[in-house]
């Protein structure tokens, strides 16, 4: 045993010590570093977890949103209906229709003749209009009716009437032509509040005879 001791300069004892003092020893807080970071660990993994069902919720949250957009989404109101104004008004020339209304290039009917056939108020009322500067239309005329209806004559060869005057439903007020126009005949457009719509259904049922 003597001769182990003085080869390895070591006592048992002080074996025993080293081998105590060189064991890791724990802290408290490196207890409490370890207990933290297994804490955040235990909570990141139930947030991981909890993920999908917000990723589901925020989902059908911008589901819902966008069907409540469309839903308020503006839509394209329909052509009204003439209603009681339905058959009241005349047909302002003789002639079969060579062009109907479709809203875009043409906003009225065009009705084909012959030049100096006569162009009538489709209903009484006041001529608001008398001129050509509308590029398109030639020598127009328009008259208003009412605060709802205001009726346009175009290409006309001569006028007959004056802005202002008052005309009666039938009353001859131009002459059929082809300023600004291919061919002789009368457009003839119907705007109800400001907007084009198509006259036929607010003419009576058959036109005049040539």
């Amino acid at each position: 045993m003597c001769t182990l001791v003085v080869a390895c300069g070591t006592s048992p004892k002080e074996t025993q010590s080293s081998r105590a003092s060189s064991s890791p020893k724990v802290s408290r807080a490196d207890s409490a570093t370890a207990k933290a970071s297994g804490d955040a660990e235990t909570q990141q993994a139930r947030a991981k977890q909890a993920d999908p069902k917000r990723k589901s919720g925020s989902t059908r949250a911008a589901a819902a949103s966008k069907k409540s957009s469309s839903s308020n989404a503006p839509r394209v109101a329909a052509s009204p209906s003439p209603g009681a104004a339905a058959g009241t008004f005349l047909w302002p020339a003789s002639g079969q229709v060579v062009g109907r209304f479709n809203g875009g290039t043409n906003k009225g009917i065009n009705i084909g003749g012959k030049p100096g056939d006569p162009v009538v108020a489709a209903a009484s009322g006041r001529v608001v209009y008398v001129g050509s500067k509308l590029r398109g239309y030639g020598n127009l005329v328009m008259v208003k009716h009412n605060d709802e209806f205001i009726s346009a004559y175009a290409h006309n060869r001569k006028i007959l009437v004056r802005e202002n005057e008052q005309v009666k439903a039938g009353q001859q007020i131009a002459e059929m032509g082809s300023t600004d126009s291919s061919s002789t005949q009368l457009h003839f457009e119907l705007r109800r509040k400001g907007n084009a719509v198509d006259p036929m259904p607010y003419l009576k049922t058959q036109p005049p005879a040539p």
